[in-house]
């Protein structure tokens, strides 16, 4: 949701949404209990990362419904066979600056 600020999981964890080595971690094959305990953790600022912490930003602005909903739907997708995660590239456009990406 550009308007709010929320970017898509694909923006920043791949197109496939198995990561982008070396950062940034795949949310494919994950519980969906443990998902929404991460962006919970996230919103209470009970879970930091580098900053700027982006995840924590993006957390605080989803409601319960959507982090129940974007869990429930990742947990439901298959793991791609090839699952390795996407390498950085310098020329990546990030849809925000986190600290996981910062030069």
């Amino acid at each position: 949701d550009a308007q709010r600020g929320l970017p898509a999981c694909v923006a920043c964890h791949g197109e496939r949404i198995t990561g982008i080595a070396p950062f940034v971690p795949g949310l494919l094959g994950l519980p969906r209990d443990y998902l929404v305990a991460q962006l919970g953790a996230w919103q209470s600022d009970n879970r930091h990362t580098l900053a700027p912490d982006c995840m924590a930003q993006i957390a605080k602005k989803l409601k319960p419904a959507e982090i129940e909903a974007i869990s429930t739907w990742l947990a439901d997708q298959a793991v791609p066979a090839e699952s390795k995660a996407e390498l950085a590239d310098s020329r990546r456009q990030w849809p925000m600056k986190c600290g996981s990406n910062l030069p």
